[in-house]
């Protein structure tokens, strides 16, 4: 079990390093505790220090990416931005000339990752990370909208391919024709019976229980 559990998880997506960092309430030193835990636990020899600052890496690539769109740009620009729209930024930043150096914008970005990574953050008990974000949008702009994509990603496919699979035992061959508001009553009322045969279940077992 052991063996076939570090096929998989021995090295994680930086994904998920990603996420965690932008939880103001683990960071950079909480991701460095809890891998270095997980590995010790399934003692295997990882270099977690080396992970974790890679992750670093690429988030900071990613605020310089992101910051290339998000910025506001100088006033001179507002023609070329009108013009070719999100790619304003990025096409005055390949210029030859040197002229769109987004030096000023990377830079900025990169000094927001530090001050959100140095800063110590209370969290309540209650803490909800996308509010915690969506709140802290003005001060941490590029981070925000980050947080705002990167958190959004689902950790599991099992609820998609539970609705692809649900979908499928309803449209088939031969009721191909079914308009989508059908699709989903016939989806919506095969779920509600199953549910009132989980909850008639339960009842039973609470019955048994009670005699």
């Amino acid at each position: 079990m052991k063996v076939k559990w570090c096929s998989y998880f021995t090295e994680f997506p930086p994904i998920y390093a990603i996420a965690a960092i932008l939880d103001p309430g683990v960071k950079l030193e909480g991701l460095t505790n809890i891998l270095t835990f997980y590995y010790q636990q399934l003692d295997v020899q990882f270099d977690v220090p080396y992970y974790v600052n890679n992750c670093k890496r690429i988030l900071e690539r990613l605020c310089e990416d992101y910051g290339v769109v998000i910025q506001p740009q100088p006033v001179g620009s507002s023609m070329n931005a009108s013009r070719f729209g999100i790619l304003g930024p990025i096409l005055k930043k390949s210029r030859p000339d040197g002229s769109g150096s987004s030096s000023s914008s990377s830079s900025s970005s990169n000094i927001g990752i530090g001050e959100y990574l140095t800063y110590q953050f209370e969290t309540e008990e209650n803490f909800h990370i996308i509010q915690w974000w969506k709140n802290h949008s003005s001060k941490f702009l590029v981070l925000a909208r980050i947080a705002k994509d990167i958190l959004a990603i689902p950790t599991s496919t099992i609820a998609s391919k539970s609705a692809f699979n649900a979908g499928r035992r309803v449209l088939d061959e031969k009721r191909s024709r079914l308009s989508s508001e059908s699709i989903e009553m016939c989806v919506c009322k095969k779920d509600w019976d199953q549910a009132e045969k989980r909850i008639q279940g339960l009842k039973e077992e609470e019955e048994e229980r009670r005699r």
